[in-house]
């Protein structure tokens, strides 16, 4: 046994099923056993789980590539002479023949509103109870009959007379 671990030419090897995830079962079983109904399309890349460092590495790599690349070819699509000239043409007819639309139009009222108030003097208003404390909120209907209401709640196995149902 002492042989067995201190020789250097044994190397403990793991077997296939627990360096590797399982395969993604698609339907297991009759009833509602899993958590996910079906399987997606999205469930990204799996092969996280049993990455190591180097393929860490080599997939960070890979990315930078890609991205390189497709900088690349956002640099090579040039808009040739005729798309241009078509994207002139359709600017100056938007701005000669439609007219300006209606969030355009909402947004510059927003923005002239509230140049008005900001160039209007503040007035300092005098203080109002009513308005500022807002004390009455009923008025006196309502106030006798939110306490009729109320008297029908006395006892424990009485009902409401208004919303029995919420």
């Amino acid at each position: 046994m002492k042989e067995k671990l201190t020789s250097a030419d044994n190397v403990i090897t793991r077997e296939l099923w627990m360096t590797e995830l399982p395969p993604e079962l698609k339907s297991f079983g009759f009833g509602p056993r899993t958590f996910k109904r079906r399987a997606d399309e999205k469930s990204g890349d799996r092969s996280v789980w049993t990455d190591t460092p180097a393929d860490r590495e080599r997939k960070a790599k890979e990315r930078e590539e890609a991205k390189k690349s497709a900088s690349k070819v956002d640099e090579e699509t040039v808009l040739s002479g005729r798309d241009k000239r078509l994207a002139e043409q359709v600017t100056s007819y938007n701005e000669s023949r439609r007219s300006e639309s209606l969030m355009d139009i909402h947004h510059k009222k927003l923005k002239s509103k509230a140049a008005e108030e900001k160039n209007k003097p503040q007035e300092r208003r005098p203080f109002d109870r009513d308005q500022d404390l807002k004390v009455h909120r009923f008025d006196e209907a309502q106030k006798k009959a939110l306490i009729r209401k109320s008297r029908d709640l006395n006892t424990k196995f009485e009902h409401s007379k208004g919303n029995m149902f919420l």
